[in-house]
């Protein structure tokens, strides 16, 4: 067909159009759809933002999706908004511009169109119907309908996810209280070993992604982690950032608050999806290991007889059914973290597997945690005293992460004060540091010390590493301690222990009035 002719029939067409009936130039459009559609490359699908007069939740998702993928910015036109409560700028297309996109080498077109839609509200406005049109090759049909649309979808889930604001729920008797949720920590300013944050994150990555496969093998859709170390070692740290980094909301459950176990089920029935709950101090809240072990010795046992001073009767029957019984598949995507400082202190039934899948052992500062809160609150990645303080924490020098925190903060102006400042401190004899390091603490540590030493442990079981070296280094530093945590109860209770013992890989080394010796398996000395 000769060009000219086809456009002096266009403009024929589109002049005769101003004098005919709407129902003929229906007619025509109609007809002229029909002409050219052998020849037209071209599909397009439609996403109105009503459907039916009810709301059309994929017309969100292309909004969310265009945000996410900043499509906005290529367009000339745009209509800027901002709710009361945000602070960023919402950028969204305005009526008839088209934005490009491509993905995986396939290109598509999005356009924005609205028109009048005949009705009218109260104010006599007439309504506007709003829509975006897609449109794209035809022989790239099965691609857009398969693999783009659900790229769309899943970039807009993600974006609705990243947007979400965050609640912290206490319990009050059989109800929570909701409060807003703002806090500052993150995986990048938490302080902790490298390889044990990212383990952690590629768990959440994994368990976030888990739908299809728990369900597959019949398993709930939860999590379970035990986070457990000495007092300010950065565990309720560690909870605020893997809130904000899943977005979920968090339960906090004070069990002492909770009457019965009855109480506890409505609890955990009240709780919502992508939601984390927490009882921190588990230890603390309740007598839970002394329950069973009455329990073996006749004692009473009753579900309602309240086994601490406080009105609670809660039992560890109970907790174990919130955590993985029957009721702990009303709703999908949770996460349970218990917490302690004294791991020893709980019963074995509450950290098998499919309870707590996962120990997180968060420890005493070590030289990569102390860098990480060097670069953080001083902002530095180096310094010549690096090397004093690596060689203080590496021979056995305790400090938690919260104690170098307290440390750095007070002299952020000034990094070589404040290293300067933190090993004049380390440097300190255990009876010349505050009191915040008591006997008791001393103590416990050496109990802690006598097991072995694993910065995760997953279904129970320690997890050692695979360097030699790096089992020589702890093995070192462990000695290294206990030879001090030894003179300094000599010299605290004038007494001399007769004996420790430290498990390493099968070995036990002895330390006997200030001597090491060596015991293998098979009993070699």
């Amino acid at each position: 067909m000769d060009m000219s002719y086809l456009m002096s029939l266009l403009g024929f067409i589109t002049l005769a159009r101003s004098f005919l009936p709407p129902e003929l130039n229906e007619f025509l459009v109609k007809w002229w759809e029909r002409l050219i559609k052998p020849v037209n490359p071209f599909c397009v699908f439609h996403v109105p933002e009503l459907e039916s007069n009810i709301t059309n939740d994929l017309y969100r998702v292309v909004q969310l999706h265009m945000r996410a993928a900043k499509l906005s910015k290529d367009a000339d036109e745009l209509v800027l908004s901002r709710d009361e409560n945000e602070k960023d700028i919402t950028f969204s297309l305005a009526a008839g511009e088209v934005v490009t996109e491509t993905y995986e080498g396939v290109t598509v077109w999005w356009t924005h169109r609205t028109e009048k839609s005949g009705g009218k509200d109260n104010g006599g406005e007439e309504f506007e119907k709003s829509e975006f049109e897609l449109k794209f090759r035809k022989k790239d049909k099965e691609f857009v309908m398969k693999k783009y649309l659900e790229y769309v979808t899943d970039n807009a889930s993600e974006f609705r996810r990243q947007l979400r604001e965050l609640s912290l729920y206490s319990n009050n008797d059989c109800y929570w209280e909701c409060h807003n949720f703002k806090h500052p920590s993150n995986f990048d300013t938490l302080a902790m070993e490298p390889e044990l944050k990212a383990k952690v994150k590629a768990d959440l990555d994994s368990f976030m992604r888990g739908e299809e496969f728990f369900h597959k093998v019949g398993r709930a859709w939860k999590r379970g982690y035990l986070l457990y170390g000495p007092p300010g070692t950065g565990k309720s740290s560690m909870i605020a950032a893997i809130a904000n980094y899943l977005k979920y909301n968090v339960y906090d459950l004070e069990l002492t608050q909770v009457y019965n176990n009855n109480s506890l089920k409505q609890l955990l029935v009240n709780t919502t999806s992508k939601s984390i709950i927490v009882i921190e101090d588990i230890d603390c809240s309740l007598d839970l290991a002394g329950q069973r072990k009455a329990g073996k010795e006749g004692k009473s046992s009753n579900r309602d007889e309240p086994t601490t001073e406080s009105t609670s009767s809660v039992t560890l029957s109970g907790l174990l059914n919130f955590t993985d019984g029957l009721w702990s598949c009303c709703g999908d995507e949770r996460i349970i973290i218990f917490t302690t400082n004294h791991v020893e202190k709980l019963d074995a039934a509450l950290l098998r597997p499919g309870r707590m899948d996962m120990h997180i052992h968060m420890s005493y500062c070590s030289f990569e945690t102390f860098k990480a809160l060097a670069k953080n609150y001083l902002s530095i990645d180096d310094h010549p005293l690096f090397g004093d303080v690596k060689n203080l924490l590496e021979g056995g020098k305790l400090i938690t992460p919260a104690q170098v925190t307290e440390h750095l903060f007070g002299n952020r102006d000034d990094p070589n004060a404040a290293i300067t400042v933190l090993i004049e401190w380390l440097q300190k004899p255990e009876e010349q540091k505050p009191e915040s390091t008591t006997k008791d603490e001393t103590k416990d540590t050496n109990e802690e010390k006598k097991e072995e030493v694993a910065a995760v442990t997953e279904n129970g079981a320690a997890e050692n590493g695979d360097s030699s070296s790096a089992e020589s280094a702890e093995l070192r530093q462990e000695v290294s301690l206990l030879k001090e945590k030894v003179q300094t109860l000599e010299k605290n209770f004038n007494q001399k222990p007769a004996k420790a013992d430290i498990m390493s890989n099968g070995e036990v080394l002895q330390v006997e009035n200030g001597d090491l010796h060596h015991e293998s398996d098979d009993g070699d000395v």
